[in-house]
């Protein structure tokens, strides 16, 4: 192993598990936080407007830093930028509970969006750094710890609202972070420890790459353009179209990403499977036609119930194929590079909800004939057709570059 990268202290399962609590932590905040977030700046004296502003401040601020972030990653160091996300955080869950002006939540909303911006980057690059060997199987388990912390917030966030009032959301995330840094601090292995390289190096890697990068951030943008459409948009149309009211659009809509979401589970697991056997190009492909065959079956499934569940089983194939695909391109790349390859990758995805929610209302506007989830459906097509293209030039076994 050369210099500059993470020497590991101890061998054994346990790493994997313990670096899968990193993509627990980082998406149970998210996930819990964001049902809650705009009632509490109701409640403190907040309009709508505020209140949603308050609510999507986090998504767009962290498109930006969470990119920065994967530089500073490779930069820096894993365990400096993870170290330092995580104990601002768990400050920052104190923020959110003794907040007591809808400015001084948003200013929190904000500061939560940077410090969040350094761990799925440094926990995704230490990934890289610490199991090429055993690549796939380690993604697939960080993701199935993101998927069942996405479940578990979504789904008992509001009750801990109503028991314990909102504090009792920010104190829950707050021990989860907590028990994450102390299985980090007593785990027994080193991350690596700032750049060995120059930064003109660092910049030819980063050209000679530019097409795995594209890939990895084209298919998670495209997929998230749907998550986007189907959070900000979906439930209009299902109010209009499907005669409901808004209660139960939102239902339905959170139905889709429960059902999406825990279809994805078992996916990881077949997509590691093609990745670390064929190529992940592939396994990207296949997430994408997933990804947009769902959109197709979306479409339809306003006015047809039955479609609707199977556009959302389409999609948790999308989501499994996508999330392990992307980020084993980019964490397979030279060790100098991961961190930004990562970074990019997820600020790609933030980039997708927030241009897929307002592209989709606007084409809902437009009232165009094809239907609104067709055409948000297109650049996961032609994200497929890179994808596939890169993998057929570069041979269908050939996987991208391992290098320490």
């Amino acid at each position: 192993m050369q210099a500059g990268t993470a020497q590991v202290l101890r061998a054994g399962a346990p790493r994997m598990w313990q670096l899968g609590t990193l993509g627990f932590v980082a998406l149970i905040d998210t996930s819990m936080i964001s049902p809650v977030i705009a009632s509490q700046a109701l409640l403190l004296g907040a309009d709508r407007v505020l209140a949603a502003t308050i609510a999507g401040s986090y998504s767009l601020v962290a498109i930006f830093t969470t990119a920065l972030a994967g530089y500073l990653v490779d930069r820096l160091g894993r365990r400096r930028l993870l170290a330092s996300g995580l104990l601002a955080d768990l400050l920052l869950m104190l923020g959110y509970v003794f907040s007591t002006s809808p400015l001084q939540l948003l200013g929190v909303r904000v500061a939560h969006a940077v410090a969040d911006s350094f761990v799925v980057p440094s926990a995704l690059a230490s990934i890289g750094d610490l199991f090429q060997k055993r690549l796939g199987r380690s993604l697939a388990i960080y993701w199935t710890f993101v998927a069942v912390a996405i479940i578990v917030g979504s789904g008992s966030a509001s009750v801990l609202v109503l028991r314990f009032g909102h504090p009792g959301v920010y104190l829950t995330v707050a021990g989860a972070i907590a028990c994450t840094i102390g299985l980090l601090k007593f785990g027994g292995y080193s991350f690596r420890e700032g750049a060995t390289h120059e930064k003109n190096s660092y910049a030819a890697l980063l050209a000679a790459h530019a097409v795995p990068i594209a890939v990895s951030s084209s298919a998670m943008l495209s997929m998230y353009l749907v998550i986007g459409g189907v959070v900000g948009a979906a439930p209009s149309l299902l109010v209009e179209r499907a005669g409901l009211d808004e209660r139960g659009a939102a239902a339905l809509v959170a139905q889709f990403m429960a059902l999406s979401t825990g279809a994805s589970l078992p996916i990881f697991f077949v997509a590691e499977r093609v990745a670390s056997k064929v190529s992940p190009y592939l396994g990207a492909a296949i997430g994408l036609v997933a990804a947009s065959v769902s959109t197709l079956l979306l479409e339809a499934g306003f006015s047809f119930r039955p479609y609707w569940y199977g556009s959302a089983l389409a999609f948790g194939v999308a989501l499994g194929f996508v999330f392990l695909t992307s980020s084993y391109i980019a964490v397979s790349l030279p060790s100098p590079i991961r961190g930004t390859a990562s970074g990019v990758s997820q600020a790609m995805g933030l980039l997708g909800v927030v241009l897929g929610s307002l592209v989709t209302a606007l084409l809902i506007g437009l009232h165009l004939p094809s239907g609104a989830f067709v055409v948000i459906g297109l650049p996961s097509v032609a994200s497929a057709a890179l994808a596939a293209s890169f993998w057929a030039f570069r041979g269908s076994n050939r996987k991208p570059e391992n290098r320490a």
